[in-house]
Order: structure tokens, then C-alpha cells, then sequence
């Protein structure tokens, strides 16, 4: 079983340990250097690449954090609260040794009665810092780093800023919660809009900032922030999550109202809902027709979409709870039940029909391993259509096409959803095996608009001429309809031809076999 390593430079460090036979991953490992410089490789436990390489950072800091201790031969100190009161705003600049035990920091910040906004600051490439120019010039970079924090907040203060706001008393504490991370925790509930000026100042200030090295030069720096508005022991994690979204989405900055969100979840009862479909099976596959241009009567295939129940027997869209039931990690046992009831469908009626995956599901083990056990058992692959949604996101290549090899094998074909929406998307033709491309609704839409048809007949073109179909979604009047087919495009989805149903409500529309199987 080799270990091949992962080209993708986000995963630097990270190897995969995989079986010959058939590429399944079956573990991962982390390359990094010790304290003394020795290289370490070592198994971690993780379910995928991004675990792995969480565990790897988490293995990075406390090295660094060793090194840093053992270069300043230093105690830990608490972390100075400041109080920028209007116009007598006389805070000191706070330097702090890195304290790495994250439940202090959770225990001040939790002892705080009301509403707070707590904000992590990520240094960018702190590793290639401290490789550059030592562990000792990475301890100043920090100490600058908070310097400028409270220079600029003390700014804001002088100017105005907090009392324009109702803000009359701005009172903070600013943390070293790792070698590159910093908290600063805000002891004030107000507005997204403030908070959004304050991190733009501060990431103006940070990207503009000369940060000294040595006597006769500096360098310059980006940091990355993840904020949340919270109460209690959770406003920290909701921070770490922010943060890491904002890395994962390369966005400078991602603010999550935790507070609200908690409001949010025990208003609609969506835990409870969610929990609900999973014990009682109440999960529920609706279907929409797919129709070949020549014949807008019957569908040449259907799109099966999730719906659950709600406690009163009403269904619910996936904007009410596919997002939620990722936070709560309850996603795979919702799509488990419908991978089982779309099955259930095609074997009983031999219909074609298309189901959608991210490149999160396909990253999923258990889900993966669920749909080929179903599809190499029930043999009715060639029935079948993985439609690859949000496939922007998609960072190994490699590894999706041996997913879709797997899949091609057992005769089941391939789609892109929203082709059209990024300029990622014509590299993910390029390099991915498949069959058809779903053009992005929101050109669709916009066909009558003589720039837009442009694009999209060039579209079907490359796809044509790649050997591609294409399908055109959004199709919701005649004259849009229309414009379709006049481009070239070969199937047409939407509610001008089909609203999702209930399958048994399909049957009655359509009749039972009518469908052609893909």
C-alpha cells in the first residue's frame, strides 16, 4: 500500500496511504520538522485530507510555540484588558508572550456577562516567516502585530468612530492564542456594520504596515480574520469556524453571528426536524423532468431533489435545512435514505435518473462506498447520472476521476452543474471525464439578452465539439424555451415543463414507463 503524496500546495505535508488495487484512501500522514529540525513523518487520525492537514497545523504551532519559549526563556503573562474610553483614550500597547492553552482564553472570554464579538487574526505564511528569518523575528512580528491592533483601535476611538456608532465605552482584550493567531475579544455588542469597518481599517493597516526585521528592513504582511457575535463558551469555536471558512473560501475576512444563528436553530426546531426525518425514514426524493429538445412532452430523464417533513407533515425546501444538517453533521444519513429511495425507484420502473453530489459527498467514504455497493448490487448503473454539483470547489482532480472511472465502469454517466458560472469551470471539462454539462441558470435566464445568448452558444459549441451534451435549466416560459433550442442546446429542465414532484405524482403526469433510459 504506497503512500502518494498530495500535489495540491493547500495540502502541503499531507500524504495520503492508499491500496494499489483500486486507490481507495485508507489513511493519511504529516511530513514536518521537530524541534531540533529532524524530519518527522508520522500517521495521524483523520477521515480526509482536511482533518489531516488540521492536525498537521495543530502539530506546526505547538513546535513553534516550543521553539518560542525556548528562545525567550520567558514566563506566560495574563493578557492586559484595555479600555478605550471617548476622547481619554490612553491604552498602552499590549506585547504578550504566546500562551498556548486555548481554555484560559475561553474561561476570561466565557466570564463576560452579555453579548461579545470575538475575533481571531490570522498571520498569513507565519511558517515561511519564521523559516526566513527566525523564530526570534516571528515573536516581534506578533508583538508589532498587537502593537498595531491597539494603535489603530485608539485611532478609531480619537476619531470618533465607536461613539458615531452609540459605542460610547469601547473596552477589549487582546490574546496570543498561537504562534501566528491572535484574539482580539471586543467587551461590546453592536452592529455587523461596525464590525465591518473595523476589520477593514485593520486589514488596511496590517497590508500597509512596515513590519521591522532588522534594523534596515522590513516586510510586508496580510492577515485573514474570522470573527463572531456570540455569548458563552461556544464564541471562540464559532471564531475558529469563521476562520476556517475564511481560509477554505481564501477570503480575507468571515464574520458568523453565532448568536443569532443559536436564535435561529431554536425557533425553527431544525435539529429536531432534521432528527426526525432520520428516525422515522420521512426523508423524500422529488423529481423534475429533464426533456430532450426534439420532445418537450416526455422527460428523457428526471433530477431527483431532497425534501424533508417538518412535525406537521409540510415539506421542506433544502434552503430550509441542507446547510443546517452539514453544521449538525447529519448530511450523510439524510443522503444515505435517499441514495436508498432513488435506487428504489429506478429498479421498480426502470427510470433514468440524475442524482446530485458535491465535491464534499465525493470526499465522503461512507457515502461513496454506500452509492457503488448500491449501484454494483442493484446493476442498474446505466439508469443512473451523478450530476457533480458546486464543482468549483473541486481541489484533487485525480482523485475525482478515479471517482468517476469507478462510476464509468458500472455504466453510470457523468454531469457538471452550472457550467458557466466560473472560468474554473472550462478546466473542470477539460480534465473531468463526463457526459453532459448543466448551463448555469443565471445565464439561462438571461437568453434574450444578446451578449448572454453569445456566450451561451459559444458554450454549447465547445461542449459539442468536446463531445459533450448540454442541458439548459431555468427553462420557466416559451420564449426562453425556445431561445434554447434555437442555440443547439439538447435537453431543457424547468418549471415551465415540469415543477419537482412526488414520484407518484410523476407517474400520473407522465405515466408509468414512460421515460427513456439513458
Amino acid at each position: 500500500m504506497p503512500i502518494r503524496a498530495i500535489s495540491d500546495k493547500q495540502y502541503k505535508g499531507v500524504s495520503e496511504l492508499y491500496r494499489k488495487s483500486d486507490g481507495q484512501v485508507t489513511g493519511y500522514y504529516v511530513t514536518y520538522r521537530d524541534i531540533d529540525g529532524r524530519p518527522i513523518k508520522r500517521r495521524v487520525d483523520a477521515d480526509n485530507r482536511d482533518d489531516a492537514l488540521l492536525s498537521l497545523s495543530e502539530i506546526k504551532q505547538n513546535i513553534d510555540l516550543e521553539k518560542q519559549g525556548k528562545a525567550m526563556s520567558s514566563t506566560v503573562r495574563k493578557p492586559i484588558p484595555s479600555v478605550l474610553k471617548k476622547v481619554t483614550a490612553t491604552t498602552k500597547p499590549l506585547i504578550d508572550v504566546p500562551v498556548n492553552n486555548m481554555k484560559d482564553h475561553q474561561k476570561i472570554i466565557s466570564a463576560h456577562k452579555g453579548i461579545a464579538i470575538v475575533s481571531l487574526i490570522d498571520i498569513v505564511a507565519f511558517d515561511d516567516i519564521n523559516i526566513l528569518y527566525g523564530y526570534e523575528t516571528g515573536v516581534s512580528i506578533v508583538d508589532q502585530m498587537q502593537s498595531t491592533i491597539h494603535d489603530m483601535l485608539k485611532e478609531m476611538d480619537s476619531n470618533g468612530i465607536f461613539s458615531k456608532h452609540s459605542v460610547e465605552t469601547f473596552s477589549y482584550d487582546l490574546f496570543n492564542v498561537y504562534a501566528d493567531k491572535l484574539c482580539l475579544f471586543i467587551k461590546n455588542d453592536f452592529n455587523h456594520r461596525l464590525m465591518d469597518l473595523i476589520v477593514k481599517t485593520l486589514l488596511t493597516k496590517i497590508s500597509n504596515h512596515n513590519f521591522i526585521i532588522s534594523d534596515d528592513n522590513h516586510i510586508h504582511i496580510n492577515a485573514t480574520i474570522g470573527a463572531t457575535k456570540a455569548e458563552g463558551s461556544a464564541s471562540l469555536i464559532f471564531a475558529e469556524k469563521a476562520l476556517k471558512e475564511a481560509k477554505s473560501y481564501r477570503s480575507s475576512y468571515i464574520f458568523h453571528d453565532s448568536n443569532a444563528t443559536k436564535n435561529e436553530h431554536l425557533a425553527n426546531n431544525v435539529y429536531e426536524t432534521l432528527i426526525s426525518n432520520i428516525k422515522e425514514k420521512t426523508v423524500t426524493p422529488y423529481f423534475q423532468g429533464i426533456f430532450a429538445s426534439a420532445d418537450s412532452t416526455v422527460p428523457y430523464k428526471y433530477e431527483s431533489l431532497m425534501r424533508i417533513l417538518d412535525s406537521k407533515g409540510r415539506v421542506l425546501s433544502p434552503a430550509v435545512f441542507m446547510e443546517k444538517s452539514k453544521d449538525y453533521r447529519l448530511y450523510t444519513q439524510l443522503m444515505i435514505q435517499m441514495i436508498d429511495k432513488v435506487f428504489d425507484v429506478m429498479a421498480k420502473h426502470g427510470t433514468a435518473v440524475t442524482l446530485n453530489l458535491s465535491y464534499m459527498d465525493i470526499n465522503n467514504t461512507e457515502l461513496c462506498d454506500k452509492l457503488m455497493y448500491k449501484v454494483k448490487k442493484m446493476k442498474i448503473g446505466k439508469c443512473l447520472t451523478i450530476e457533480i454539483v458546486e464543482s468549483e470547489q473541486i481541489q484533487d482532480i485525480d482523485m475525482v476521476n478515479e471517482f468517476i472511472f469507478s462510476l464509468k465502469k458500472n455504466g453510470v454517466m457523468i454531469a457538471i452543474d452550472d457550467f458557466g458560472s466560473g472560468f474554473s469551470n472550462f478546466d473542470t471539462i477539460m480534465n473531468l471525464d463526463i457526459d453532459y454539462v448543466k448551463l448555469d441558470g443565471s445565464l439561462v435566464s438571461k437568453i434574450h439578452d444578446k451578449k448572454y445568448r453569445i456566450m451561451l452558444e459559444s458554450m454549447v459549441k465547445i461542449c459539442h465539439d468536446l463531445g459533450i451534451k448540454t442541458i439548459a435549466e431555468y427553462i420557466y416560459d416559451e420564449s426562453i424555451m425556445e431561445a434554447a433550442i434555437d442555440i443547439g442546446v439538447d435537453y431543457l429542465q424547468g418549471y415551465h415543463l415540469h415543477q419537482p414532484s412526488q414520484w407518484d405524482s410523476v407517474k400520473e403526469t407522465f405515466g408509468l414507463g414512460q421515460a427513456v433510459n439513458a
